[in-house]
């Protein structure tokens, strides 16, 4: 399956991020913005209609910040829908916690003590799709259960990530939780108490929180 060559991928992610205010420098396979770390860089995998884009954010101790977008499409316009993916659920959270870039209609940012540790939260808007003409709201106890399982967390670095993912199609549900790149058993268990609407078509949330110690 032929598609963007990866140097047309990461030239993608830098205009990207150029946009939202950073100033990116290539070294290797890694974009250094401001020439230092954290770095990142993309690959894209493509599939017979829709490809995968996977986003590495290189941090301090060699710890990488993994997450994974669907791109609806094949080639160029695969690539762009993936990246418009990772825009919408992930990409104003790292800005905001990684390089302060806020923008406040993006990222809510609000001090957690988690563990007896004071954590500064990055909470990204939920990331919503569906089929077409479908509206699904979101729960409204899904943001308070997540929090209330991240508070229950032992976090011993100075960065810690989670993701928390559900889907529904035909009716069938999908769960998904990571913490640190990880399965999150907690956070898992969070997601199958809440009351998903169940519908025949697909539809979709996503939420991507990052923390960081004050």
């Amino acid at each position: 399956m032929e598609g963007p060559n990866q140097s047309a991928v990461m030239e993608a992610l830098s205009e990207l991020l150029r946009r939202h205010g950073l100033d990116c420098a290539r070294e290797k396979e890694w974009i250094v913005p401001n020439g230092q770390l954290p770095a990142i860089r993309a690959k894209w995998h493509p599939r017979v209609t829709t490809g995968q884009l996977d986003v590495q954010v290189l941090l301090e101790k060699g710890r990488i910040i993994e997450e994974s977008f669907i791109g609806i499409g094949t080639g160029a316009p695969g690539l762009a829908d993936a990246l418009k993916n990772f825009m919408i659920n992930s990409l104003h959270v790292l800005l905001s916690s990684l390089w302060d870039i806020k923008d406040d209609q993006q990222v809510l940012s609000e001090k957690w003590q988690v563990g007896g540790r004071q954590f500064a939260a990055y909470i990204g808007n939920f990331g919503r799709r569906a089929s077409r003409g479908m509206r699904v709201e979101v729960p409204k106890d899904l943001f308070e259960t997540i929090e209330n399982r991240i508070r229950h967390e032992h976090l011993s670095g100075d960065v810690h990530w989670f993701r928390a993912f559900f889907c529904n199609t035909a009716g069938e549900h999908t769960y998904e939780a990571l913490k640190d790149n990880v399965p999150w058993e907690a956070g898992l268990a969070g997601l199958k108490t809440i009351a998903w609407p169940q519908f025949d078509g697909y539809y979709s949330v996503r939420i991507f929180i990052v923390l960081r110690s004050v």
